[in-house]
């Protein structure tokens, strides 16, 4: 178990136990800013391969039906040399973390049952966005020079589907702008904004 948290870890092998409970723990914190119900328990599985139904460029997964966080051991994400177009370091797999843990928080606090995916990759990119070192966060957006997302109706299925992670970008930087930030997360959250 991760020292005094609800977030415990499970792997097979040799981990870095305090970076996996360090990203899930941000996760947490930066959900905990709002007014959410906070989650009872969280268990991080690291393994050495995902689903096949994940797909084959997925890193990490949260699993919603059957409510596990699954994330790739860090030899295996490491393999695959850049993420966000910049090289794969310790603190980029801390916010892999991130991502998989925001996605089981914000899962607890939707207020429609069956979100679609670009609401919940907001949320979980936000999060990760948000906590990330920030060194590491102003190279990723160095690497990807894209603008924010200008309307709701860009932030769709078929836009993050086909280039998940210049979703992930323009979507933190639509979230940095003033009149979005954590209003809109909570907009995200009650059903008012990325409904369909």
């Amino acid at each position: 178990n991760c020292a005094n948290t609800v977030v415990s870890v499970l792997a097979e092998s040799t981990i870095n136990h305090d970076e996996i409970c360090a990203g899930a723990e941000d996760a947490l914190a930066f959900f905990a800013r709002l007014p959410l119900k906070p989650i009872d328990s969280v268990v991080v599985e690291i393994v050495p391969s995902l689903p096949e139904e994940v797909g084959e460029t997925a890193v990490g997964c949260f699993l919603e039906d059957e409510q596990r966080i699954l994330v790739l051991d860090f030899a295996e994400f490491a393999e695959r040399k850049t993420w966000f177009n910049v090289p794969i370091d310790r603190s980029m797999y801390r916010s892999l973390v991130t991502h998989e843990v925001a996605h089981a928080v914000a899962a607890c606090n939707m207020a429609m049952p069956e979100s679609p995916i670009q609401a919940k990759e907001y949320l979980a990119y936000v999060a990760m966005f948000a906590t990330m070192e920030q060194r590491l966060r102003a190279r990723i957006m160095d690497a990807n020079p894209c603008k924010a997302f200008d309307r709701e109706s860009k932030m769709n299925a078929t836009i993050y589907l086909c280039d998940p992670m210049r979703f992930a970008v323009r979507a933190y930087r639509h979230y940095l702008e003033e009149k979005n930030g954590d209003a809109f997360l909570l907009k995200i959250f009650s059903g008012e904004a990325l409904a369909r």
